[in-house]
This record gives C-alpha cells, structure tokens and sequence, in this order.
C-alpha cells in the first residue's frame, strides 16, 4: 500500500481546507470523559469505513488506530489538534471532511487515551468476529502496522527500551506480516490469541513510555500552547 509520501499529484490545498475546517468548526469545545461517554457514540470498524470511504482515504480504521495508540504508546505529547492534524494527513482525504468525520477522530482519540490509561482495557478497531478470517486477520497486521509507525514517529530519540518492549516491538512486527486464506476453528482460537497479545503489548508499552501529560486524567489535559491558534 502506497503511503501519502508516495502517492502522485496529492491535492494539497485539499489537505489544507480539511486541517482548517477540523480546527476551526468547534473544535475548541473540548469534550470532557463525561460529555463523552454522554454525547459521543463509540465508533465500530464498519462505522469508520463506511464514514471515511467516501472521503478517498488511503488507509484503514485499523491502522489510524494502530497509528493513534502507537503515538500514545510511544511517549507522543499528543493533544487532540494535534491528532485531528496528523489523522487527516494520514488518511489524504481526496475530500474535505464533515463535522462527523471529525467528531469521529476526536472520539477516537478521547476513547483510545482513556482505555490505554484504564491498563490493559484497550479495544482494538477491527472487523467483528462474524467477518471472514482473512479480512480480520489482514486488518490485525495493519493495526500493528499502524502502531509502529506510530511509536516510531513519536520524536522521542532518548527513550530507552527494555529488552521485553524490544520483544513485543519484534513481534508486532511479525504480526503485520501475517496472512490467512481460509481458516478452520484452530486459526480462529490463534487469531483470538494473537489479537489478546497485540492489545497486551500495547498497553504494556504506554504503561511505560507515554508521556506524563496522557497518562494523567483527560479531564486535566490541555493542548500545548504551540497547538493554539492566533
């Protein structure tokens, strides 16, 4: 799959219309975890496809969450602007999106934070059980795709990682590779297996390496004051 600094001609006057438009349309309304458990509807797989589709994005729910808990994970100052700005330039919406699209991305943002702090709560965006195998099991590896990409994007040079992260970080690696054409009831038990690690090591690696500001209550969190606009 070919990444945004891949793809030709990108229209990025589009990119921009769709950063200004996710900054500027209420989004300095700050929802608290109260007013979004209230407020917010939890996303499934088939709700983000079907809501970024139409828009061209080039990746999949899966792995903007994978990317999404990779920055977490990975010690990322991550505030809400920041996000909404790294989401759209991850997708390359060929579309300017709508105020769903990014109530969306900052209910995900809000939901992943507060589960990856609950430890060991997360809950990875996939396809539900009742999805053919192979569809589920190639979104797995693009989630795990998406974290590394994430954790290793999160601009911490100095960070130190201990030999069990190195472990996990390997194995999701191998994981992203995976594929499976038709599979009988031992692969489904594997798949279930191998998803409970992901999660695991997920939560395992923010546990250890976010950063201070997203491991407090998101109640307390304040975007940055580079993250203002004037």
């Amino acid at each position: 799959m070919k990444t945004i600094y891949e793809r030709k001609g990108a229209d990025w006057a589009m990119h921009r219309d769709s950063i200004l438009f996710l900054l500027f349309d209420g989004l300095f309304a700050p929802m608290n975890e109260q007013s979004l458990a209230q407020e917010t509807p939890i996303f499934n797989f088939d709700d983000f496809c079907n809501l970024i589709a139409p828009l061209g994005a080039i990746n999949s729910p899966s792995e903007l969450h994978g990317l999404l808990c990779g920055k977490l994970s990975g010690g990322a100052d991550l505030s809400e602007i920041r996000w909404l700005l790294d989401a759209v330039e991850f997708l390359d919406f060929t579309q300017a999106p709508d105020e769903r699209v990014r109530d969306a991305l900052t209910s995900l943002y809000h939901i992943s934070l507060q589960q990856l702090r609950d430890g060991f709560g997360l809950k990875l965006l996939l396809p539900d059980d009742d999805s053919d195998l192979s569809q589920r099991t190639a979104t797995l590896g693009q989630w795990c795709y998406g974290f590394l990409t994430g954790f290793g994007s999160a601009g911490k040079t100095d960070r130190v990682l201990t030999e069990e992260a190195e472990d996990g970080l390997r194995d999701l690696a191998a994981i992203s590779q995976i594929a499976v054409e038709d599979g009988d009831e031992s692969d489904e038990a594997d798949y279930m297996e191998v998803t409970e690690y992901v999660r695991q090591v997920a939560t395992s690696l923010f546990l250890e390496y976010a950063a201070p500001t997203n491991k407090v209550s998101e109640d307390a969190i304040a975007a940055p004051a580079s993250d203002q606009i004037h």
